[in-house]
Parts: C-alpha cells; structure tokens; sequence
C-alpha cells in the first residue's frame, strides 16, 4: 500500500508540476510579453533603432505571431495535464490493471507532449533573447525598456511590461518540458513492462 502511495506523490507531483508550469506560461506571455488593444507581441522584435524625426525615440517591427503560438501551446499543455493526469491518477488510485494498449497510447501522448512542450521553450527563449539583443545593440539593457514602456500609436500610451515575469514564463516553458519529459519516461518504463 505504501508503493501505491508513493506513485500517487509521484504521479501527482508530476501532473501537478505540468499544470502550474503551463498555467505560468499561458499567464506570463499574454500578460507581460504583449502590449495595447492590438496585443502586439514583444518576443521577436526586429530592426530596433532611432526614429530619424523624432529624437530620442526608437521604432521597431514587432510582426511575430509567437505569443499567440505560445499561448495555444500552453493551453493544450494545460488541457492535457488535467485529462492525463485524472487518467493515471484515476488507475493508481483505484489499483486497476491497465491494458497494453492505453499505456501505450498514454505513453504516446506524453511523448508528442514532450516535443510541443520543448517547441514551446525554444520558440520562447530564442524570443526574448531575440528582443533582448535588439535593444543591447541599441545601447539599452532590456529590463530598462520593458520598465519604460512600449508606445502605442492607436491609443498615444505607454504600456511598461516586467521582464522578469517574462523571463518567469520562459523558465517555466522549460519546466514544463522536462515535467512531461519525467512522465513520457514513466509511461514507456510501464509499457515496457507491461509487453
């Protein structure tokens, strides 16, 4: 009884660590990483420089779609971790036998997971290094412009952004691929042992 206790800790911790990572992403990019009514996205930015006319400020080009793929990718993840993690917990807690075939397709799942998951810290991470490296190249330390602001010419205001909670959900994205890694893992060793 004892074993059956540690695998629910374990499984639990585990699906509970894939929830909280997606929910922290999903949050932390369609908060913090896009701006105004239009919802600009500020992971990708390219061509960072002096407006010509306008001393004293910078234009940029900010075209990405990557906070929208973000966000998707870590509400599925979310879906996921909620309908996965009811299934194991379901079997270990009622100690039923599990057939070949649903450990398999579970372990399957858990494996696509695994790779949309890394997708999504990579598309992530090299985003806002990305940003970063543009306005480091314009002389700028990129805590520095997310605390000012980014300008919106539709409504004339400023809307300054925390990077450190950007850098949050980037970090989790990353969490959230190794949670679903552990349990892919999980998932082969007991097919595996089941075959």
């Amino acid at each position: 009884m004892s074993s059956n206790w540690l695998r629910i800790g374990l499984y639990g911790g585990i699906h509970f660590l894939q929830l909280l990572s997606a929910i922290v992403v999903l949050a932390g990019i369609a908060d913090q990483a896009r701006y105004g009514p239009s919802s600009i996205c500020i992971l990708y930015i390219q061509d960072y420089k002096q407006d010509s006319q306008n001393p004293g400020y910078y234009l940029f080009n900010a075209n990405s779609s990557s906070c929208s793929g973000i966000m998707g990718l870590s509400a599925a993840s979310m879906l996921l971790a909620l309908i996965i993690g009811g299934a194991s917990l379901y079997y270990i807690v009622r100690a039923e036998f599990r057939a070949v075939r649903l450990i398999f397709g579970m372990a399957v799942i858990a494996i696509i997971e695994t790779l949309i998951a890394f997708l999504m810290a990579i598309v992530a991470t090299i985003g806002i290094n990305t940003t970063c490296g543009q306005f480091a190249g314009a002389g700028f330390s990129c805590n520095t412009i997310f605390n000012g602001g980014f300008f919106e010419q539709e409504t004339s205001l400023t809307y300054p952004k925390n990077l450190a909670t950007v850098n949050a959900a980037v970090g989790m994205a990353w969490i959230c691929f190794l949670s679903w890694a552990a349990y892919a893992g999980l998932e082969v060793l007991n097919w595996r042992n089941s075959v």
